[in-house]
């Protein structure tokens, strides 16, 4: 019966032991999961060369440690608005939790919000 017992106790620890909640990623590596997904964003945005500032509006992106968006992105409302909103949201989502995860503190400043989008030389640029 002791032989059992123990055979259990350590089944337990072994059990304990391999329920580790660290999925195995750096904050390095989370940090660049992040940056890819805002290149992937930012490659959306600028697919659309700016002629006519009516068809372009801005959203903001990405989640401040304190709360808030960490900036303003513009975009072609031509664009597929689905996929890149839905973008928007997962890099806010992801962004939550890696301030979360690994304990980050920002400025806790919040950014100005853009009054419009102006076209210069076929770029999108923010107006304030």
């Amino acid at each position: 019966m002791n032989r059992l017992k123990i055979l259990g106790i350590i089944f337990s620890f072994v059990i304990f032991l391999s329920c580790n909640h660290d999925d195995g990623s750096s904050q390095e590596l989370d940090a660049l999961k992040l940056d890819q997904l805002y290149s992937e964003i930012e490659k959306i945005a600028n697919s659309v060369t700016c002629t006519n500032s009516t068809e372009w509006t801005f959203t903001s992106y990405g989640s401040k440690a304190c709360g808030g968006p960490v900036g303003y992105i513009a975009y072609s409302i031509n664009i597929d608005t689905v996929l890149f909103l839905e973008k928007i949201e997962a890099l806010r989502i992801a962004q939550q939790k890696f301030n979360e995860k690994w304990g980050i503190m920002s400025d806790c400043s919040i950014p100005q919000e853009p009054s419009g989008v102006a076209c210069e030389n076929g770029i999108a640029v923010l107006q304030y």
